[in-house]
């Protein structure tokens, strides 16, 4: 031990100086007056939760920080102004400080327009602009090459105005706004007036109890179909081919009727069953199709919501899948009317990771805990319970998708639809869309970092769909490759830390991950929203374990279906399969956005095994491209037109490294969003797999990463293999065939005589030389041993086991020396 001087010790002066040096010059003679800066949050989670508050806490604070003093505001009784405003892209949107000095960005904004808006605050006045650079690709890069960044023209923005799919979303929304005026005059008093009720129910659309009813609007299109179709065509885009707009004029009113009906499972007089009657109208859930036959089964009643569930209407502007995080004002808050002190909202996608229960969440410098499923609407939370699902995912493929109730028990366990794996689909849990979250009621805040609780991140998007068949629409972009275009719900599921789901009480809504060592939900417990003193606590009784909490959403996407042949084989749920397939998805969203010219993150990939018999058997598997905006955007319907393009671009950016690294790095594939998926992803194992799926050609895999992994593989061999003769590069002569190289030759007391063959990534038990095909059908004189070269850059202990086991015989048991 000794000791530290504050004064000179430079480590001590580097990591502590700079805040200790005001305290020294305030007691110094004479004192030194210390500088004071006042900095606050300027983000959307300092909303203003309540109708009545004029500013939201964010507004406060860029008042203050304008000096602007809020002596009319009850709130607004702080007399310090702002100094430094901690700010996300709130402040991006246009606001103009004149007195700005100057602008730290923390990142790299996505693109130059980015930049300008945000170095942009002082208005046309000029301030000091300091960027730091993260470490991903995207800053790294303009960190390196600041030019593409800070000038230059501005990309304009890209609107899909071609779509024809999106244009015919647009008239149905048109044309019901329209029908909604005409009878508008007649609307009863005392109907619901929210605006998701103001089309009605789907049961008083379908059975004509309502002013707004299926029957009525028909007629109403027929009776105003030329005046109607004037309009559309005054205003549908000029960008349209003369087909696509003579299509949807002419078919104007079948297409608007069969959207409808086609959400609302409607069955026109005639075509209905024996009883006359319409399956939506006696269960408001049902009628919602899904390619593939599937049917989500929700608590969806409104007309308003069915449609814009079913996607059948545009809702780009329109969020209605949010989820708010809810802080109660304990000092405000009464039994009978809660308030909020903030309610921050996320779409339900991005919500289930950032409010998931347990989550710690940072507002205003204090620390809250996500602890409870909540919502202001008391029957909302009922409704969602209600409207549960039975969630199973298969533990080897990844493969999920959800059932109603009433067709799987919680528990059971069945055969995977995708990979055909028995009893690894399962077992079903519940599965909830929670319609928000809450930090309990009873819990303070804190204001420094507790222990961190284990916590889960929400799934990648999962299709749930069957594969088409055959003949229902595949277009070809090789012998290999083939794309099929769709509109589609996808499936975001948060299962919980270590996939164990969470402990929920159905009565007051209060939840914890299974895996908490102390359950507190079992029984009597604090409820988490205000209650009158009498009625605090939950008397329990209402406990179910293994929750799985989701969403789903509507959205273009663009599946492709990659074919291989033997030797290579992407066998569902092999760690070389997801490393190829996991690398290609990421490589092609990539490579999407850069062929569209839109914004990192508008486009996202995922892959699953083929749901056929060449699926499972690891010869097909898919590849889906989607818009990851709710609704879909319009991108992902463009690739199937320019297939070839994308994948001779993916390929491109996957070979060429500016880096020439090993596997991946921030410069061609990592990047802060994939953060979790690093280790998965290898450049050269995608290159492979990527080229021969274009080409038709299986190339030699990447010479020096084959050389390492021999040397790696035969070091480890040498110094666990007692009694065993390691050589390596040895001349082997194959009698009838000829000379090969041996990269490890192995020989046994008893004489038996071993070669171990490195092959590439996606082979399978394949030669690397034609000799060693010949030798492997002689194994009295030569055994053949094949290791994969992933197996041995992944875990080379397990590696050298295998060939151990393989040499000395099945009962070999032996740990490996230290060194491994």
């Amino acid at each position: 031990m000794t000791a530290l001087d504050p004064d000179s010790d430079p480590v001590f002066l580097a990591r502590k100086g700079y805040y200790r040096k005001p305290a020294v010059a305030a007691l110094a003679t004479p004192p030194k007056q210390p500088m004071a800066l006042i900095a606050a949050e300027h983000t959307a989670q300092l909303n203003a939760p309540q109708n009545e508050d004029t500013f939201s806490k964010a507004e406060e604070n860029e008042l203050l920080f304008q000096d602007v003093e809020l002596v009319w505001e009850p709130r607004g009784r702080r007399a310090t102004a702002i100094d430094v405003l901690s700010s996300t892209t709130t402040m991006e949107v246009g606001i103009d400080l004149g007195a700005l000095s100057g602008v730290a960005l923390r990142n790299m904004p996505p693109a130059r327009a980015n930049y300008q808006q945000r170095a942009g605050r002082r208005g046309n006045a000029i301030a000091t602009v300091v960027a730091f650079g993260s470490a991903d690709s995207h800053d790294e890069h303009y960190f390196s090459e600041p030019d593409g960044m800070i000038r230059g023209a501005v990309v304009d923005p890209k609107l899909t105005l071609d779509n024809k799919d999106i244009v015919r979303r647009h008239i149905l929304a048109f044309l019901l706004q329209n029908y909604h005026q005409a009878r508008l005059p007649n609307i009863e008093e005392t109907k619901r007036h929210d605006l998701f009720s103001v089309l009605g129910t789907v049961s008083e659309f379908c059975s004509g109890a309502g002013i707004l009813n299926r029957d009525n609007f028909a007629a109403w299109l027929t009776e105003n179909e030329e005046v109607l179709r004037d309009r559309v065509d005054s205003w549908i885009p000029n960008e349209l081919s003369p087909e696509d707009r003579d299509d949807l004029l002419i078919n104007m009113r079948e297409d608007c009727l069969g959207a409808i009906d086609n959400a609302i499972g409607f069955v026109p007089k005639g075509e209905q069953g024996s009883n006359g009657e319409n399956e939506s109208i006696k269960d408001e859930s049902e009628g919602i199709p899904e390619i593939g036959d599937e049917r989500q089964k929700l608590n969806i009643s409104t007309l308003l919501d069915r449609l814009l569930y079913c996607g059948k209407l545009p809702r780009y502007a329109f969020p209605t899948d949010v989820a708010a995080f809810h802080i109660f004002d304990r000092d405000r808050s009464t039994p009978f009317r809660p308030i909020m002190r903030f309610a921050p909202q996320q779409g339900l996608p991005i919500a289930l990771s950032q409010y998931a229960p347990g989550k710690q969440v940072w507002i205003a410098g204090k620390r809250y805990t996500s602890g409870a499923i909540y919502s202001v609407m008391k029957d909302e939370r009922f409704n969602a319970w209600e409207a549960r699902r039975r969630y199973l995912e298969c533990e080897k493929c990844g493969f999920a998708r959800t059932e109603d109730i009433e067709k799987i028990a919680q528990g059971d366990i069945q055969n995977c639809p995708a990979c055909l794996s028995q009893g690894t689909f399962g077992p079903a849990r519940n599965w909830m869309r929670p319609p928000g979250f809450a930090h309990p009621e009873d819990l303070d805040e804190l204001t420094s970092p507790d222990e961190i609780p284990e916590t889960s991140y929400a799934t990648r998007a999962k299709l749930t769909m069957e594969s088409p068949l055959e003949n229902q629409g595949w277009l070809p972009v090789n012998d290999r490759i083939r794309v099929f275009s769709v509109r589609q719900h996808l499936l975001v599921s948060n299962t919980g830390p270590r996939n164990e789901g969470y402990s929920y009480c159905t009565k007051c809504g209060r939840i914890e991950a299974a895996t908490a060592p102390k359950s507190t939900l079992s029984g009597s417990h604090r409820k988490p929203f205000p209650a009158r003193d009498t009625e605090k606590n939950c008397e329990g009784g209402g406990l179910t374990r293994h929750l799985v909490l989701g969403t789903d959403f509507i959205t273009d996407i663009a599946l492709f279906s990659m074919r291989v042949e033997s030797p290579i084989r992407l066998t569902p749920g092999d760690y070389r399969t997801d490393v190829a397939l996991r690398t290609l998805s990421e490589a092609l969203a990539k490579a999407a956005c850069k062929l569209l010219e839109i914004e990192p993150g508008e486009l996202m990939a995922e892959y699953r095994p083929a749901l056929t018999q060449p699926g499972a058997e690891g010869l097909e598997a898919e590849i889906f491209l989607y818009d990851t905006l709710p609704g879909g955007a319009g991108f992902a319907s463009q690739l199937p037109e320019r297939g070839a393009e994308l994948f001779q671009l993916a390929l491109a950016l996957m070979k060429t490294c500016p880096e020439d690294c090993d596997t991946s790095c921030y410069r061609c594939l990592r990047s802060f969003k994939n953060k979790f998926e690093h280790a998965l992803l290898d450049r050269h194992v995608g290159a492979e797999l990527l080229e021969y799926l274009v080409t038709g050609d299986l190339l030699p895999f990447d010479d020096r990463r084959l050389r390492n992994a021999i040397k790696l593989l035969h070091d480890d061999i040498e110094r666990n293999g007692d009694n065993l003769v390691v050589e390596d590069n040895v001349s082997m002569d194959v009698p009838g065939a000829g000379k090969f190289t041996d990269p490890i030759y192995i020989s046994r007391a008893d004489g038996a005589k071993f070669a171990v063959i490195v092959s590439g990534p996606l082979e399978i038990d394949y030669p690397v030389d034609p000799i060693v095909d010949v030798a492997q059908g002689n194994p009295d004189i030569l055994k053949i041993i094949h290791i994969n070269e992933l197996a041995i850059r992944g875990n080379l202990a397990d590696a050298t086991n295998d060939v151990l086991t393989k040499v000395r015989g099945p009962n070999f048991s032996h740990s490996l020396r230290s060194g491994t």
